[in-house]
């Protein structure tokens, strides 16, 4: 058991799911990997979205374009491509729900990863803006 690593003391680490609808997100590395799982999401639905728009109607492409555009912005933690990213998510929801096509589970988890996007966004920023501490001796680490 201790070769391991395994031990009764092992703290058991959180779930996938908790991370998925709480995301810790404590130091400019956790923030970062939130933004880059939302741009995950935009690239997939771009992906999806181009590829129907082909079958079933052309403009769509220009969606998945700006999904495409809004996924290389949260790769970089950019605020302004989360929230864009999260807005035209939910508006297309609401106006697809008017239309009489309801969200399913999917639609629920795309809409929780955009918003912690969104949120990791904003706290990624913070932590870019924070200035390193100095080192005893007067050096910034």
């Amino acid at each position: 058991m201790q070769t391991l690593g395994l031990s009764e003391s092992t703290p058991k680490p959180s779930s996938r799911l908790k991370d998925l609808f709480r995301p810790d997100l404590s130091s400019d590395v956790a923030a970062l990997t939130v933004c880059h799982t939302a741009s995950w999401a935009c690239l997939i639905m771009a992906v999806l979205t181009a590829a129907l728009a082909i079958f079933v109607e052309p403009a769509a492409l220009v969606d998945g374009g700006v999904f495409a555009l809004i996924g290389a912005g949260l790769r970089k933690g950019l605020r302004t491509a989360a929230v864009g990213g999260f807005a035209l998510y939910i508006l297309e929801q609401i106006a697809s729900a008017f239309a009489g096509r309801f969200p399913g589970i999917p639609t629920i988890f795309i809409s929780v990863i955009l918003f912690n996007g969104m949120r990791a966004a904003y706290a990624y920023q913070r932590f870019r803006r924070t200035p390193p501490a100095p080192s005893p001796n007067g050096e910034i680490l």
